[in-house]
């Protein structure tokens, strides 16, 4: 989904609109359109998300963190695998 991204002229993040109907550009301020991917979020830091210091600005995006349902998933598919490993080796 495109995401609106207002921000200030050193990169700090003023306001984040997304949705339908799209919302209005505004008007003297900077902003940018983002497609933030799947799997991706917006990275702030201290109110800063957009790198200023290239041109066109772009938009700081970072992985999103796995869940500690998502972790323990994974832990508990690689014990049950591990696990198999050892009875069916010892057969």
């Amino acid at each position: 989904m495109n995401t609106l991204i207002i921000y200030d002229n050193a990169g700090y993040i003023l306001d984040i609109r997304s949705g339908e109907p799209s919302p209005r550009e505004p008007n003297g301020v900077p902003f940018l359109w983002v497609e933030i991917p799947q799997g991706k979020q917006l990275k702030i830091r201290d109110g800063i998300g957009v790198d200023v210091s290239v041109s066109p600005h772009q938009a700081f995006l970072e992985d999103i963190p796995k869940s500690d349902v998502q972790i323990l998933k994974e832990r508990q598919d690689a014990t049950e695998e591990a696990l198999l490993g050892v009875l069916l080796g010892g057969m």
